[in-house]
């Protein structure tokens, strides 16, 4: 089974993660993973949550990130297989 990290990895321009708003404004960012139906657990959707979150920390130096509640599993696309990650980015001080 594929874990946390290699879905973030992986995923990591289709997610949004290489594209993420620029500037000192507070943000809402948006990030979406396909995660085959019959691989999801909450446990593995949380972890890809909880590493997302480390990834955005990382790019918002200084800013404070926090996570809405979990999206899914179906996003729209009609496959069953995508969540959607919404986080929150605090304005830079």
């Amino acid at each position: 089974m594929k874990g946390a990290e290699a879905y973030v990895n992986d995923q990591w321009h289709s997610s949004g993660l290489a594209d993420l708003p620029e500037g000192v404004q507070g943000h809402c960012v948006s990030l979406k993973f396909i995660i085959p139906r019959d691989t999801q657990s909450t446990g593995l959707i949380t972890h890809i949550r909880d590493v997302a979150q480390k990834r955005l920390s990382e790019f918002y130096k200084d800013r404070q990130v926090t996570h809405r509640p979990v999206q899914g599993s179906v996003v729209g696309d009609g496959s069953g297989d995508g969540i959607n990650l919404v986080f929150d980015v605090a304005p830079a001080k």
